[in-house]
C-alpha cells in the first residue's frame, strides 16, 4: 500500500508508468545504431551487412525481429494469467525477466546466445507493455487518462531517442563495451521501474472485481486530490466504487463466468467489436511503417540516403530528438482534440511522408536526399502527435472490465507479430526492392483513414463505464454527445451566454446606473489573521484565513471576468486568492453538476460578479455590496417556462447563495451558534445579525426597494391563507403559519424570504407574465440573508427552506436536486434533524418532503443522508418504534413516518450500492451499518415496514368516505372516491401507496411474501383517486410526484383523461407547474394530444381492472 496520496500518488503513478515505457522505448531503439558498429559485427559476423560484408541481411532481421516473438509470447503470458495474478505482480514478473534477457544479450558471443538472450527480454517486455497501459488508465481520471497515457508514450520515444544517444556516444569505443554497456543498461530502468511498482497501488477495478471492495476503497481515496480533506467515505469516494462495482456487475453477468473465449463472442457488450477495434489500432501503429524507421533508421540513412556511418548515427541522434518533442504534443491535444482527430491527422500526413519518400528514393540524387531526410523527420513528428500513445490507449479504453486484461494482452500480441514480421522483412525489403518499400507502407496509412473514420469511436473525457454505453446499443455509436459538451461545446455555449448577458446588461444599464466603486479604504485581506482555532463566525470575526471567502466554487468565471475586464483588478486579485479549487467541499456531491449545468452555473455567476459572486473578507461587511433590484425583469418574462433558466437574473442570485451554502456548511465552521428564543423580543438583535444601518454609501443601490403597506398584507394574506397549507401540511403546530411570522418582524431575510414566496405563487397561479415583484423580494431576501448565514440560526434556516419551496415552485422538476443541496447541507451543519423538536423539527419535514419528491422524480436516494435524518445516538430500529408509537397522540408524526419510509425506499431501491453484488452490500437504511444484508432481505423488512405504517394507521390516518369506481355510458369514473379528513392523511396515505407502488415494481422475483399483496395497478390507482377526491391545495402540491409515479401504470383513456384534468387543476388553482409532468406522461402514454383512441379497460365494481394494453404501452 502506499504512502502517497493525493496528486504526488497520481505523478508517481504517471513516472511508474513512464518508466516502464522508457524501458520499452530504450529497447526498441538499442539495436539500431549497434548493427552496424564495428565491435558488434566483428563478434557477430554472420549479420554483417555493411559494404563488402557477406553477412545475411535475412539473419540480421531475425535476430533483431526475434525479440518482437518474445513480446508476443509474453503478452500472451499476460492474457491467460494477467488477470489471476493482478496488474502489479505481472509488471513486476516483467521487469525481472527483462533484466535477465539483458544479460544474457550483453554476454553473448553467439548468434543462438543472442537470440535467447532477446527471446527472454522480450517476454518481460511484453508482459509490461500489455499491463502497464491497463494499471495506469484504471488509476486515472477520465479527464487525464489520455493525457497520462500520452506522458508514458513521449517518455517511450525518450527512450528510443536516449538508445539512439547511448549508441552514437559508444561508437567512439573500440572494444566489445560499445554494444555490450548499451545492452546492458536497460537493466537499469528494470530495476526503476520495479522498485517504483512496489511502493504503488493495484488497480481498484482489479480489487473490485476480486471481492476486496475496502482495499479498493482505499486506493480511491488516495487518488482524489482533495483526499487530506475528506474521508474514505466520502459522497465521491462511494460514486466512484458504486459505478466501478455497478459495472463489473453488469459485465460478468455477460461474461459466461469470464471463459477466455468470451473475447471472440459479440452479444450485448460487443467483446469481439471492442477486441478487434483494440487490435486493429496496434496493428496500423505497425503498418504505418513506424519500425522500419526506429529499428533501422540508421541503416536507411546509410544504404537508401548514402550517408556515412558516423553521420547516420549523428542525424538518427536528432531524429530520435525531433521524434521527442513531437510526443510532446499530444500531451496538451489528446484530451482536447480527441483521439479520432489525431489519428487522422497522422495517417495521412504519414501516407504523404511515405509517398514523398518512396519518390526521392528512387530518385537517389543529393536534393533527393536531403528532401528523403526531411521526409523521415516528418513521419515521425507525425506518428508521435497520433498513432503512438493512442493505440495503446484504445484497448484499454474500449474494453469493459471483464475482458480488458485479454483484449489489452491481444492488441499487444497483435502490436508484437506486426513488429516482427515490419523488423523482418524490412532488411530484406530494401536489399531487393529499394524505393517500393515505402511504396506499400504509404497504401497501408491511405487505407486506414476510413477505417478511423467509420469505425473507431470517440472516447475524449468519458469515464470507462460511459464508453461501456457506447457499445452497448443495437448501433455502435462514434460520439458521446453530452459528455462532448464539457470539452467542445463549452466555449460556443459560454459564448452564446456571453453575448445573451452582454445584451441583457446593457439594457439593464439604460435604466440603473453603475454601481459605486468601492472606497480607497475597503479592506481586500481579512483585518486580523485569525489561528483556524480562534475563528469563530458567530462572533462577528472574519473569515477563516485558510480559506478566503473571496471565493467562487468556478474559478473559471473569475478568470475569464479578469480577462475581460483588462486586468484592472489585478493588485487585489495579486493580495488574496481568488478561488479554491472545484473540490474544495467534497462533502457536497452535487456540486459535480452535468457540463451543461457547469456552463449555466459559470455564466450566472459572471453576470453576478461584481456583486454578491466577489465575498469580501469580514462576515460583517459581507454582501452588504450586493446591489438591490436593478434588473430588467422584462427579458426574463415567460412564465410558463422555468425563471431559472441560464443567464436569468433568478439564476444569478440563485447560485450565489447556493454557493454560499455550500461553503457556509463546509466541516470547519463551528456547528451552530447558540440559538436564539424561537420568538425574540421585539427590537432584539441576535449576534451577528446584519444591519441595515451599517450599509456603507456605495452599497446599495440609487433608488431604493419599496413595499406598500397595502400591498404587502395582499401578500401576508395568500401567504397564511394558502401557502401555509403546503408548509404546515404534517404539523399540527402549524408553525409556519404561526412561529415563523413572528421571527420575520426581527428577521428581515425571513420576512422578505416569505413575502417572496408569497408573491412567486400569485404570479405562477395568476399567470403573469412579469416576475419583476417576487424577483425584488427574492433579491432582497438574499441580500439580507448571505452575511447571517453562517450562524446557523432557525431564522436563516427558515428562510433557506421557504427560498427552497420558491425555487422548486418555478423551476423545471428535473432541476429540483440542485436547488436543494445548499440548504440540504446547510440543515446537516446545523444538525437539525427529525426529532430536533418545535420549530426546527418542522424545518426539517417540511424539506424532507421537498427531497424525497426530488428524489422521486431523478430516481436518486435524498440528498440529506438518512441516518443524518435522526439524532445520532437513535438507532433506524428505535426511530421506528417511535413514529409507531405517535399513531396515539400525535398522528402529525406518523404522517412524517411516510416520509421517513419513503426516504429509505429511495436508499435501498436507487442508491448505487444497492445494484452491487448481495455480498458487497452494506444496509445503510435499515439497520446497523456494520450488518450485511441481500437485498432481498433489506427489501423484505422496508416492505413489511411499510405494510405495518398501513396497518397501524391511526383514525385520523384513515378515510372517511369511499365510493367505488363506475363504468357506463355518461357516468364512467375511471377511479373510485376515497376522501380524507385532514391533510396529513391524504398526503400520508398518497406516500404510503407510492412507496409500496415502487417496491412492487422492484420485488426480487426469489421472494415469496406471507401475505399477498396488493398489485401495483391496485396502488398507483388510489394514488390517482386521492389526488382527485381531494382537493386540499397543500396536499396537492406533494401529490404531484406520487401522480406522476401512478400515471405511468395507467393504460386506459379515460384514466389518462382524468389524471391530466386533476394535474391541469393543480396548476391553476396553486401555481404549482404540472405542464412538464403533463408532457412527460403523455410521452410516456405514446400520445400527442389525442387520446380518445385508446382501447377499451373494464372495471369493476370493487375497484380492480383488467386491462386491455394499448399499443403504444406495449412497445415501451
Amino acid at each position: 500500500m502506499t504512502f502517497l496520496v493525493g496528486k504526488p500518488l497520481t505523478l508517481a503513478i504517471t513516472a511508474t508508468a513512464g518508466s516502464g515505457f522508457l524501458l520499452f522505448g530504450y529497447d526498441q531503439g538499442v539495436m539500431s545504431g549497434l548493427l552496424s558498429g564495428d565491435a558488434f559485427v566483428q563478434t557477430f559476423p554472420e549479420i554483417n551487412t555493411n559494404t563488402g560484408a557477406n553477412g545475411s541481411a535475412t539473419l540480421q532481421g531475425t535476430v533483431v525481429a526475434i525479440y518482437e516473438i518474445g513480446c508476443f509470447l509474453g503478452a500472451l503470458m499476460a492474457l491467460f494469467w494477467g488477470e489471476k495474478v493482478g496488474r502489479r505482480m505481472c509488471i513486476m514478473a516483467g521487469c525481472v525477466i527483462l533484466s535477465i534477457g539483458a544479460a544474457l544479450q550483453c554476454s553473448a558471443f553467439s548468434i543462438p546466445h543472442m537470440i535467447v538472450g532477446r527471446i527472454v527480454a522480450g517476454i518481460g517486455n511484453g508482459l509490461n507493455t500489455s499491463t502497464i497501459p491497463v494499471w495506469h488508465s484504471e488509476l486515472s481520471k477520465p479527464e487525464s487518462r489520455g493525457k497520462g497515457l500520452a506522458i508514458e508514450l513521449c517518455i517511450n520515444i525518450f527512450g528510443v531517442m536516449t538508445a539512439y544517444w547511448v549508441d552514437y556516444g559508444m561508437s567512439y569505443v573500440k572494444n566489445d563495451a560499445q554494444f555490450r554497456f548499451p545492452i546492458a543498461l536497460q537493466i537499469l530502468f528494470a530495476i526503476l521501474t520495479f522498485i517504483g511498482i512496489i511502493g504503488l497501488p493495484e488497480s481498484p477495478r482489479w480489487l473490485i472485481a476480486h471481492g476486496r471492495e475496502s482495499e479498493a476503497r482505499r486506493i480511491i481515496w488516495s487518488l482524489q486530490p482533495n483526499a487530506h480533506s475528506i474521508t474514505e467515505d466520502d459522497a465521491i469516494v462511494n460514486q466512484d466504487v458504486a459505478e466501478i462495482t455497478q459495472a463489473i456487475r453488469e459485465e460478468q453477468a455477460a461474461t459466461e463466468e469470464s471463459s477466455f473465449m468470451m473475447v471472440f463472442k459479440n452479444g450485448p457488450q460487443k467483446f469481439l467489436h471492442r477486441t478487434l477495434l483494440g487490435m486493429g489500432g496496434q496493428m496500423m501503429q505497425q503498418l504505418s511503417g513506424v519500425n522500419l524507421i526506429t529499428y533501422y533508421n540508421t541503416v536507411i540513412f546509410e544504404k537508401s540516403v548514402g550517408m556515412s556511418h558516423n553521420l547516420a548515427l549523428l542525424l538518427a541522434g536528432f531524429n530520435g530528438v525531433a521524434y521527442f518533442v513531437s510526443t510532446l504534443v499530444p500531451i496538451w491535444t489528446i484530451d482536447r482534440l480527441g483521439r479520432r482527430k489525431l489519428m487522422l491527422f497522422a495517417v495521412i500526413g504519414q501516407c504523404a511522408c511515405m509517398a514523398i519518400l518512396a519518390g526521392t528514393v528512387w530518385d537517389g540524387g543529393h536534393a533527393a536526399g536531403l528532401v528523403a531526410t526531411v521526409m523521415l523527420f516528418l513521419f515521425n513528428f507525425f506518428f508521435g502527435v497520433g498513432l503512438l500513445a493512442i493505440p495503446w490507449l484504445l484497448p484499454a479504453e474500449y474494453s469493459p472490465l471483464a475482458t480488458r486484461t485479454r483484449s489489452a494482452a491481444l492488441a499487444t500480441a497483435t502490436n508484437w507479430i506486426f513488429t516482427f514480421l515490419v523488423v523482418e522483412i524490412t532488411p530484406v525489403s530494401i536489399d531487393n526492392v529499394g524505393y517500393r518499400t515505402y511504396i506499400y507502407f504509404a497504401v497501408f496509412n491511405f487505407c486506414f483513414i476510413p477505417l478511423i473514420y467509420f469505425f473507431y469511436p470517440e472516447t475524449r473525457n468519458l469515464t470507462l463505464e460511459q464508453i461501456d454505453h457506447l457499445f452497448t446499443g443495437e448501433k455502435v455509436k462514434l460520439h458521446w454527445h453530452a459528455s462532448m459538451g464539457i470539452a467542445g461545446e463549452a466555449e460556443r455555449r459560454m459564448g452564446e451566454k456571453d453575448a445573451e448577458l452582454a445584451g441583457v446588461q446593457h439594457e439593464s444599464q439604460q435604466e440603473a446606473s453603475a454601481p459605486s466603486p468601492l472606497p480607497d479604504g475597503y479592506p481586500v485581506q481579512a483585518p486580523a489573521q485569525l489561528p483556524q482555532s480562534e475563528f469563530n463566525p458567530c462572533d462577528g470575526q472574519g473569515l477563516s484565513p485558510s480559506l478566503s471567502s473571496n471565493t467562487s466554487f468556478y474559478p473559471a468565471a473569475e478568470v475569464r471576468s479578469h480577462e475581460r475586464d483588462g486586468g484592472r483588478n489585478e493588485e487585489a486579485t495579486n493580495e488574496v486568492p481568488n478561488h479554491i479549487p472545484h473540490n474544495a467541499s467534497p462533502n457536497h456531491p452535487y456540486m459535480h453538476s452535468s457540463p451543461e449545468f457547469v456552463i449555466d452555473e459559470l455564466a450566472a455567476l459572471r453576470n453576478f460578479s461584481n456583486n454578491a459572486a466577489s465575498f469580501p473578507q469580514t462576515a460583517q461587511e459581507a454582501y452588504q455590496g450586493i446591489a438591490s433590484p436593478l434588473f430588467d425583469h422584462s427579458v426574463f418574462s415567460d412564465p410558463v417556462n422555468d425563471v431559472f433558466l441560464p443567464g436569468s437574473a433568478y439564476e444569478a442570485l440563485h447560485t450565489t447563495l447556493r454557493n454560499r451554502q455550500l461553503w457556509t456548511a463546509r466541516p470547519d465552521i463551528p456547528s451552530r451558534c447558540s440559538s436564539p428564543a424561537s420568538v425574540p423580543e421585539s427590537g432584539a438583535v441576535t449576534p451577528n445579525r446584519f444591519n441595515p444601518s451599517e450599509v456603507n454609501h456605495y452599497s446599495r443601490p440609487s433608488r431604493p426597494f419599496e413595499l406598500s403597506p397595502a400591498r404587502e398584507n395582499v401578500l401576508w394574506q395568500n401567504y397564511l391563507n394558502e401557502i401555509c397549507l403546503w408548509l404546515d401540511m404534517f404539523d399540527n403546530h402549524r408553525h409556519f403559519a404561526s412561529t415563523y411570522p413572528q421571527m420575520a418582524k426581527s428577521s428581515p431575510h425571513l420576512r422578505y424570504s416569505i413575502l417572496a414566496l408569497s408573491a412567486r405563487q400569485i404570479e405562477r397561479k395568476q399567470n403573469q407574465k412579469s416576475q419583476s415583484e417576487s424577483l425584488s423580494l427574492y433579491q432582497e431576501a438574499i441580500h439580507l440573508l448571505l452575511p447571517e448565514l453562517e450562524s446557523k440560526t432557525t431564522p436563516v434556516i427558515a428562510s433557506c427552506v421557504i427560498l427552497c419551496v420558491l425555487e422548486m415552485l418555478s423551476c423545471n422538476p428535473k432541476e429540483w436536486r440542485r436547488h436543494l443541496d445548499g440548504c440540504a447541507y446547510l440543515i446537516q451543519a446545523a444538525e437539525i434533524n427529525g426529532f430536533s423538536g418545535k420549530e426546527e423539527q418542522a424545518l426539517f419535514w417540511c424539506f424532507a418532503r421537498m427531497d424525497v419528491c426530488g428524489g422521486l422524480i431523478s430516481e436518486e436516494e435524498t440528498i440529506i443522508p438518512i441516518h443524518h435524518w435522526i439524532p445520532k445516538d437513535m438507532s433506524p430500529t428505535e426511530a421506528s418504534q417511535h413514529f409507531l408509537a405517535s399513531n396515539i397522540s400525535a398522528f402529525d408524526t406518523y404522517a412524517n413516518y411516510t416520509v421517513y419510509l419513503c426516504a429509505q425506499t429511495l436508499g435501498v431501491l436507487f442508491n448505487p450500492s444497492s445494484q452491487l453484488p448481495p455480498s458487497c452490500v452494506t444496509c445503510r437504511y435499515l439497520g446497523s451499518p456494520d450488518d450485511r444484508d441481500t437485498y432481498v432481505r433489506r427489501w423484505k423488512r422496508l416492505f413489511d415496514s411499510v405494510e405495518e405504517w398501513y396497518d397501524n394507521r391511526p383514525n385520523q390516518m384513515k378515510p372517511i368516505f369511499i365510493i367505488p369506481a363506475t363504468a357506463g355510458p355518461g357516468q364512467e369514473r375511471p377511479f373510485p372516491t376515497v376522501l380524507y379528513g385532514n391533510g396529513a392523511a391524504i398526503s400520508g396515505n398518497q406516500l404510503y401507496h407510492a412507496c409500496a407502488l415502487l417496491l412492487l415494481q422492484r420485488k426480487p422475483n426469489t421472494l415469496s411474501l406471507s401475505r399477498r399483496p396488493k398489485s401495483v395497478l391496485w396502488h398507483a390507482r388510489q394514488i390517482c383517486a386521492i389526488s382527485a377526491s381531494n382537493t386540499h391545495h397543500g396536499c396537492w402540491t406533494n401529490a404531484l410526484q406520487p401522480l406522476w409515479l401512478a400515471g405511468k401504470a395507467m393504460s386506459h383513456h379515460s384514466e389518462h383523461t382524468e389524471i391530466i384534468e386533476t394535474l391541469t387543476r393543480i396548476e391553476r388553482e396553486t401555481g404549482w407547474a404540472t405542464a412538464w409532468r403533463v408532457e412527460d406522461l403523455k410521452d410516456f402514454w405514446g400520445e400527442d394530444d389525442d387520446i380518445d383512441e385508446m382501447e377499451p379497460m373494464r372495471i369493476d365494481v370493487e375497484g380492480d381492472v383488467s386491462l386491455q394494453t394499448p399499443r403504444s404501452i406495449r412497445s415501451l
